[in-house]
């Protein structure tokens, strides 16, 4: 009994034990349990291959011990231990071949992906979407239509969610997101990948794509400033790939240095310039390149593209003439490759602003490094002093063209070259002496020499491309970061080191930015989440760059300066620095070398000539030689180094060392620091073969590129977590337009609480995305956090749709009433202008109607006067003619005289009866004939005899010179004058000042009259009408003036108002 009692008595104290031990612990990260699969028959799953990795199966049966017989696609029969999730249920095949979008696979698993990449690649299509990041395939060939200029239109125009993976894709996400102001302004696009994958190709597209479409063209200008500036961005490539990248043994066009271009656009997001900052140029391979290799692209297209003329200047190209640092070739592919490379090469210097001037240095600089190649010394041993070989045959040559192209003395170069200085300091002396070189040593210092030239010749041309292509002012950039990819070969020394470094932190920044930030703000949130795990490589990059690494040890090394053996060194890397990442190399490597475990792969790296190449040591005699040049534009190559020999000389005139390793560092630093502060976009470029063959996908190389990255796991994350997040505040300022009052806050939520703002968010996010219909479906569900509010992927371009859809509304609303207002004011300034030239018109009207009416007036005046004094005439002729008959009849006295004289009077008064027929032809004269014959009786009649202004002459005719002050009322009565002469006063001086200028013209008209009247009286008929007649009738009769008046103000209201 107490054996059972004390047995029950320890479990429970173990349970509590247990408990308390739980309690204590950290709570861990809740991981998703897997549950095994329940295989039956029929059921599609994957298995292993050790060709394809992974193959479509399909169970046959399941045996009693519980493994599998699978039949495959090819119809090969075999048989499945199931362990643990092995073998993975296949799913939909056919949706799994068709699908862009690698997050909806399910189940997802590796070989999924995998299988969804390699169908893919066989189909044509070389890009897939992976949540965040898209899967560049590189197929090794041209693809028509994929780059070209309908492609960068068909992903401008349109949602880009609905278009296929594609680089531009990426873009014009990166663009949208700079453009609409989600987020950070500033973009980065990261292109990863290890060399071959075509991150240069690709980086060289995107580059393409932004400069069009951000491109500004304003009219009046050809070419326009936008494309002048496209041209010059495009055109840097060119230059940069021909002077930065080389042919290695896994790519032909593998880039040598790392890159980062900033895009720069203004306020209304268009490209106004770039910047191009450069890291770690790999120099060493000016002067030296590994079996199956090639030296800069740039030497092989100034050797095979050159004119005769250039070769024969440059010394090119000469017969039985090789050059030591120039490997070429015997294929012709290569070289007529090379020959069109140069001729895009020059074209792209050009459009940059490089003058022919400036290209003849560059290529007299590149020509004299490779004639100083073959500068080479030998030496009676191996630590005896050394001396020029010029048993060499092409010592004489490239001696002689060194000297001519470099401007550099020939003595004084191979004394610089066989011949070290060496500076002793005693107190206040100061001791020089020259110790000679070994063979090795001069060697070594000649390419010393060639690397300084051609590293400064590729900084000159990179300032000179920012100094063309930079804008003073920006607003914002998107980066594209196109470094070297990760590099493994036989040979590994400090330039791998380094480029794989550089690797390594990008994976890190990836890491950090999104598999391990992602999910800590999910917790820190309080977003129901499970956590997956990942691949971190913090412990590698401590075992490069922590305080006991690789470089801390490389750089004590070089400060102290002191002679160590290569094996030594190797062997205290591995006993000083601690962990996991860092072993010993495998058995079959005979010299000394260490390993990094990297991300991507294990690497073996030789300790051999690693401190040499860190230290960079530049002799000062190199340095001043070439500062002494007659060539101009070698020194301004130098005068860099040659001021900080001057401005940072320590004591006893040493230079402060500063390794490449420690410069490197520095500036991969600052480029995190950039990145860490822009959006950032990453492409993952994949390389399906080994052997650069296009058709060929290797899923054994592929899948290890795949689990290096991390893909499986970004994909997972991306397709349960929330790809787009954003504060409550930010949301509510940029939505709250999509709320059903416009967001206006009212009584205690006008004050703008947290808590307000958050259930605006809310009620924006369940109207726009109707969430209360999708509680059932989780995944599609926004999840809203402590201070921010966590979107899936689509969701965001749902909402800016919307918005987009109600600010066009509202500002269709703001344009209709601002037209409305316009309209209201144009017509209000119509009317009034109507009304303002209506007065006028009416003003002008009868100022006008007054003039001619005074005219009109005095024209009457005067001619009224002109009839009248005719007619006086005509009266008093008849007058003298009747009295002269009448004499001569009273002076003869007898009736033949008589009748003589009846008969005379009886011709006078048919001459005058021939006068008044010639006056009475015309009615309206005879009117105005009686109307004048009636003016002495109505003289004599008026009251105002004694006063009247009209007096009688002889014959009883009237005086109108006298003032027409008191017949008027007679005159007008007597239709004489019109009834519009009533401005007697203001007419009085007109008629005078008429009278006196008309007064000589009737007296010559009178003096013709009396000499001429048989003459006129014989005219014609023609002539009567239109004569005196004719003019009393046009001038004198008042109708015609006021239907002339009338048509005048009538053409003048139909001519319309005036636009003022």
């Amino acid at each position: 009994m107490a054996a059972p009692l004390k047995a029950v008595t320890s479990k429970i104290g173990n349970i509590f034990l247990d408990s308390k031990k739980e309690w204590r612990k950290k709570p861990r990260k809740a991981t998703p349990q897997k549950r095994k699969p329940q295989y039956r028959e029929g059921l599609d799953v994957w298995v292993r291959d050790p060709t394809e990795v992974w193959l479509p199966a399909s169970v046959t049966s399941v045996e009693k011990d519980g493994s599998l017989c699978i039949k495959l696609s090819s119809g090969q029969e075999s048989v499945v231990t199931p362990k643990g999730d092995y073998p993975p249920i296949s799913g939909n095949l056919k949706s799994c071949e068709e699908t862009d979008e690698l997050t909806a696979l399910n189940p997802l698993c590796e070989a999924a992906v995998l299988h969804c990449l390699r169908s893919r690649f066989h189909t044509g299509a070389y890009s897939t979407s992976a949540g965040i990041t898209l899967i560049a395939v590189n197929p090794f060939k041209e693809v028509k239509g994929c780059y070209g200029e309908e492609a960068v239109q068909r992903y401008r125009e349109g949602a880009v969610k609905t278009k296929a993976p594609h680089v531009y894709a990426v873009a014009e996400r990166a663009y949208s997101q700079m453009e609409h102001g989600v987020g950070p302004l500033n973009q980065s696009i990261i292109v990863s990948g290890e060399s071959g994958a075509g991150k240069t190709w690709t980086a060289r597209c995107l580059m393409k794509y932004l400069a069009t479409v951000a491109v500004y063209t304003p009219g009046g200008f050809e070419p326009s400033p936008g494309d002048c500036i496209e041209r010059r961005i495009l055109d840097s490539n060119p230059i940069l790939e021909a002077f930065g990248n080389a042919g290695t043994a896994r790519n032909h066009n593998s880039s040598r240095f790392g890159k980062y271009i900033q895009l720069q656009f203004d306020r209304g997001q268009h490209i106004i310039g770039a910047s191009i900052q450069t890291y770690l140029l790999e120099k060493t391979r000016v002067v030296h390149q590994s079996s199956g290799e090639r030296n800069f692209h740039i030497f092989y297209q100034l050797y095979h593209g050159s004119t005769a003329e250039e070769k024969e200047w440059l010394g090119l190209g000469k017969e039985d003439h090789s050059l030591r640092y120039l490997p070429v070739g015997d294929g012709k592919a290569e070289v007529l490759e090379d020959h069109h490379a140069f001729r895009s090469t020059r074209a792209a210097m050009t459009n940059v602003g490089l003058s022919a001037n400036h290209q003849r240095d560059i290529f007299q600089v590149l020509s004299g490094l490779l004639h100083l190649g073959n500068i080479c010394f030998t030496s009676d041993g191996e630590l005896e002093p050394c001396e020029v070989d010029e048993d060499n045959k092409d010592y004489l040559l490239s001696s002689k063209f060194v000297t001519e192209l470099l401007g550099l003395d020939t003595e004084q170069l191979e004394k610089c070259l066989m011949f070290r200085k060496i500076t002793a300091s005693h107190s206040k002396r100061k001791s020089i002496f020259m110790r000679p070189c070994t063979a090795e040593e001069a060697g070594n210092r000649r390419d010393c020499m060639a690397k300084l030239l051609y590293a400064r010749l590729f900084v000159w041309l990179v300032t000179f491309i920012n100094k063309t292509t930079c804008a003073g002012q920006w607003q914002s950039f998107i980066g594209l970061l196109d470094i070297y990819g990760f590099e493994s070969f036989q040979s590994n020394s400090l330039e791998q080191l380094c480029i794989n470094y550089a690797n390594e932190k990008l994976q890190q920044h990836f890491v950090a930015h999104f598999l391990r930030s992602e999910q800590e703000e999910y917790t820190v949130e309080g977003i129901p989440w499970h956590f997956f795990s990942f691949t971190d490589n913090q412990p590698c990059l401590e075992v490069i760059e922590g305080k006991s690494s690789v470089f801390s040890l490389m750089n004590e090394e070089c400060r102290l300066n002191r002679q160590r053996d290569a094996s030594a060194f190797g062997s205290r890397l591995l006993d000083g620095i601690r962990g996991s990442y860092i072993c010993k190399p495998p058995v079959y490597v005979r010299h000394a070398a260490f390993v990094i475990k990297h991300y991507a792969e294990d690497v073996t790296y030789s300790v051999e000539g690693l401190i040499e190449k860190n230290k960079d040591h530049i002799p000062i005699e190199l340095i001043e030689l070439a500062a002494s040049s007659a060539n101009s534009f070698v020194c301004d190559l130098v005068q860099i180094d040659l001021a900080d020999i001057q401005n940072q000389s320590g004591k006893n005139g040493k230079v402060p060392a500063k390794t490449v390793v420690s410069k490197f560092k520095t500036s991969l630093d600052s480029l995190m620091g950039t990145l860490r502060s822009t959006a950032p976009h990453y492409i993952r470029c994949i390389k399906p073969n080994l052997t650069c063959q296009p058709g060929d996908f290797d899923s054994n190389h592929v899948v290890s590129q795949l689990r290096a990255c991390g893909v499986l796991e970004t994909i997972a994350i991306s397709a349960k977590g929330f790809p787009a997040r954003m504060p409550y505040t930010e949301f509510y300022d940029r939505y709250r337009v999509l709320h059903l009052n416009g967001g206006k806050m009212e009584g205690e939520e006008s004050r703008g609480s947290r808590e307000a703002i958050k259930r605006m968010c809310v009620s924006v996010m369940e109207r726009i995305l109707h969430l209360e219909e999708d509680r059932e479906n989780e995944p599609a569900m926004a999840q809203f956090g402590k201070t921010k509010i966590f979107l899936r992927d689509g969701q965001l371009e749902e909402l800016e749709g919307q918005r987009a859809l109600a600010m066009s509304k509202v500002a269709t609303c703001i344009q209709r009433w601002w037209r409305r207002y316009l309209k209201r004011q144009r017509d209000r300034q119509l009317k009034a202008a109507v009304l303002i030239q209506a007065a006028y018109r009416g003003w002008k009207v009868r100022e006008c109607l007054e003039v001619m009416n005074d005219a009109a007036r005095v024209i009457q005046q005067a001619m009224l006067e002109f009839c009248i004094r005719r007619q006086q005439m005509r009266e008093q002729l008849e007058l003298e003619a009747r009295q002269g008959l009448l004499l001569k009849h009273s002076d003869d006295g007898s009736l033949l005289e008589g009748e003589t004289s009846q008969g005379s009077v009886t011709q006078h008064d048919g001459s005058l009866a021939m006068f008044d027929d010639c006056a009475s032809s015309d009615e309206e004269f005879m009117e105005c004939r009686d109307r004048l014959s009636g003016v002495e009786s109505l003289t004599r009649s008026s009251p105002c005899r004694k006063s009247q202004s009209l007096r009688t002459l002889s014959g009883g005719l009237l005086d109108l010179t006298a003032p027409p002050h008191h017949h008027q009322y007679g005159l007008f009565s007597a239709g004489i004058l019109p009834r519009r002469c009533s401005k007697t006063q203001e007419m009085t001086s007109r008629v005078q000042h008429l009278e006196d200028h008309y007064e000589d013209d009737l007296d010559e008209d009178d003096d013709t009259l009396e000499s001429g009247t048989a003459e006129r009286m014989g005219g014609s008929d023609e002539t009567r009408r239109t004569g005196l007649s004719g003019t009393l009738i046009g001038i004198l009769k008042k109708p015609a003036v006021d239907f002339a008046l009338g048509a005048i103000v009538t053409a003048l209201l139909l001519k319309g108002p005036i636009q003022l």
